[in-house]
């Protein structure tokens, strides 16, 4: 099955694999996060809401879109049977035949189908689901992708921010400190000036994981989806903004983010984040985009991937664990045989847990501190274990049996100062939590039998696992 260009290609593959249920009628305010949560979090199939009240039919919703890896893998161009550890190596061999594939430039595209002008503008028009039971309001952008042009570099950069509806043509756009659309923002505020920004709300599967993805800042995201769908990606210049948009796109808001004083801008949140916690409201500091232009397809189909507490994340696999695994090796970490997080998400975590195949002293110990100071372990990081590799770092159970049994606990747990944050973090103190940027510490657990005397070290009451296969398979016996 070849990858979608666009989401109603990608509908119609889940339709084929009988991966996706339709529901009518569900009501916007609660009823569609509860339905995405428990579909989530027994892994089930992605669905399409459609039928609002007070909305017409077609306008429409499609959530738990990449729950599994079976239709992950289908976008990442994957083995559709790659689960766990071995889907993150997967993507991490094909993610090494990277090449750039630059997008096509195209003038107009199925996003232009409709076009909202200024006057007309109400972005309550489209259906928006309150998403959790303490959100603050109805958040439209959830799978989105927000473009932005860095006035320093003129990179162009696709990411994906929270975005709450303020008023009819107004949202705020939570684009976090350190984070590349909000270094473009300043950059552009620096001079006086509004940043141009394009809103995709629905759009080809790609170009939603490129925007997730923790690519290299050199890399660009719309050439990163080019190459994961195996063509290039079609966009068309925005009117106003000059901002390439998906030309194959659902839903398009183009306008400005001008430069406000922190008492203009409106309160944004609470929302329920990826931690599994509401994060706190906040004033003043969330920038506020200012809508002038809509474009969208005829029954337009609004991507929602809201964050829910672990493990039920929008995402199969903690993707940031596989760059975490490239840069552990490029550190100069050997035989690294995987990265895995429990609580993740566009990194890998606040819990990371790392496996090799001890060889000298001193081996364990450096994993953990490169791990800590590494980009994609640093960000929204707390625990790191390191275990050895007959620990599958996919189960919990195993992973909390090496720390229980194999961490010697004087020898073994460390603490880092000071290392750089997630503003969702919820544990910090509210005295320690500034504008700047928050920092909290590391645990650092090595939950490897000790390499000094690992010939001593007792031997694991269990069989091998290809002793048990072949025994299951000569009696018949499922595992």
């Amino acid at each position: 099955m070849e990858p979608a260009k666009d989401m109603r290609t990608f509908l119609k593959h889940l339709e084929d694999m009988g991966e996706i249920n339709f529901f009518d009628g569900v009501d916007l305010h609660l009823e569609v996060g509860v339905l995405t949560e428990l579909m989530g979090e027994k892994e089930g199939p992605a669905l399409l809401f459609d039928a609002f009240d007070g909305y017409p039919k077609g306008y429409r919703i499609i959530t738990n879109a990449f729950r599994t890896c079976k239709r992950t893998a289908l976008v990442m161009g994957l083995p559709i049977d790659s689960r766990g550890v071995n889907f993150l190596q997967a993507w991490r061999e094909r993610y090494r035949t990277f090449k750039p594939l630059p997008v096509t430039q195209v003038e107009g595209g199925p996003v232009f189908e409709n076009q909202i002008n200024e006057s007309e503008i109400d972005l309550r028009k489209f259906p928006t689901p309150t998403w959790h039971e303490h959100d603050g309001g109805p958040y439209l952008g959830t799978g989105c992708c927000v473009i932005t042009k860095d006035p320093e570099s003129g990179k162009i950069n696709v990411g994906t921010y929270r975005i709450m509806i303020q008023e009819k043509n107004r949202a705020s756009i939570k684009m976090n400190l350190g984070k590349h659309g909000r270094l473009a923002l300043e950059n552009s505020h620096a001079r006086g000036k509004p940043l141009p920004v394009a809103v995709s709300l629905g759009q080809e599967p790609a170009l939603f994981i490129s925007s997730q993805m923790p690519v290299p800042p050199d890399v660009d995201e719309y050439e990163f989806a080019g190459w994961l769908q195996g063509s290039p990606v079609p966009v068309a210049r925005g009117a106003l903004t000059g901002l390439p948009i998906p030309a194959n796109g659902e839903v398009v808001l183009e306008g400005e983010i001008p430069p406000l004083k922190p008492e203009e801008l409106p309160k944004e949140g609470p929302f329920g984040e990826w931690p599994g916690y509401f994060t706190e409201a906040t004033v003043g500091e969330v920038p506020l985009m200012v809508v002038k232009r809509i474009y969208h397809r005829n029954n337009p189909i609004i991507l929602g991937a809201p964050p829910m507490k672990p493990p039920n994340s929008y995402l199969p696999a903690p993707l940031g664990a596989a760059a975490l695994w490239e840069q552990l090796e490029k550190a100069g970490v050997p035989d690294v045989k995987g990265v895995w997080g429990f609580v993740y998400g566009g990194q890998p975590g606040p819990f990371t847990v790392i496996s090799i195949r001890q060889r000298y002293a001193g081996h364990s110990k450096q994993a953990l501190l490169v791990a800590a100071g590494a980009r994609a372990g640093a960000w929204g990081g707390k625990f790191v274990v390191v275990v050895d590799d007959d620990i599958d770092i996919s189960n919990p159970f195993d992973v909390i049996w090496a720390i229980a049994t194999r961490c010697h606990v004087r020898e073994g747990i460390d603490l880092v100062k000071g290392v750089w944050a997630s503003v969702c973090e919820p544990a910090i103190p509210p005295e320690e939590r500034y504008p700047t940027g928050y920092t909290t510490d590391r645990v650092l657990i090595d939950a490897c039998r000790p390499y000094r005397w690992l010939d001593q070290f007792p031997k694991v009451n269990a069989f091998p696992q290809a002793f048990k296969q072949e025994v299951a398979t000569k009696w018949g016996v499922k595992v």
